[in-house]
Order: C-alpha cells, then structure tokens, then sequence
C-alpha cells in the first residue's frame, strides 16, 4: 500500500517515522507529496484533500482517517488498537478527530537540501 503524506508537515513526518520502525514486513510504501517525482505517478489523486488528509492507494484512493486505520490493519503490534479504531471508523468520529488535528497542524513550506539553501 503506498501512503502520500504531506512531508511539509513536522507532525505527519514524525508519524511516518514511527510507523516505518513498526513496518517490518515492508508493507506500506511512503512517498512524500510535495516531491514532484512522486506525486506524478499518483495517478487520479485529489491532490488538494491529499493536501489536508493524509492519502493512501491500495487499488482505492483513501483519505484521512481511512488511511490511518489501513496502516493500523497492516501493523501486528498495532492491532490492539483495533477494536478502539474500528468502532472510530463506524461512528465516523475517527474522521472527525482526524479533521480536527489535521486543521491544526504546522506547514512548513520551506524545506531545502544540504547543497543549496538559498534563506537569506
């Protein structure tokens, strides 16, 4: 499963290191969606949610806290969290929890490589 997390987000990018320790049958593919390279090839994303939610492809686009409950199905040593999530997912309060830390969350936008940083 490929997951596209907005990589301009301190919060989202931390979250993606952890799980990258927890996933080690290399389950879930990460790629940044502010990498040009990467989004080209997500075909049919809507890039302005995958902007404000997380997005995930697995043969269907999911976003938010659909995707957040893909990761946890696919990670043994989170699926004690299961039930908790599972009834979120039904309720619809996961979404809505989701909603709620994604609008506050921090947007970086600038981001540069060891080589060439051009802040004054």
């Amino acid at each position: 499963m490929k997951i596209y997390y907005d990589n301009y987000c301190p919060n989202c990018t931390l979250f993606v290191k952890n799980i990258k320790r927890l996933d080690w049958m290399n389950m879930l593919e990460f790629k940044e969606l502010r990498n040009l390279n990467h989004i080209k090839e997500a075909i049919d994303i809507n890039k302005a949610l995958a902007e404000q939610q997380m997005a995930s492809y697995n043969g269907k686009w999911r976003y938010g806290f659909a995707t957040i409950y893909m990761i946890f199905l696919r990670l043994p040593l989170l699926w004690i969290f299961l039930p908790i999530f599972f009834l979120f997912k039904i309720t619809g309060i996961g979404q809505l929890i989701y909603k709620e830390l994604a609008v506050k969350r921090k947007i970086i936008p600038i981001h540069c490589d060891k080589k060439s940083c051009k802040i004054p």
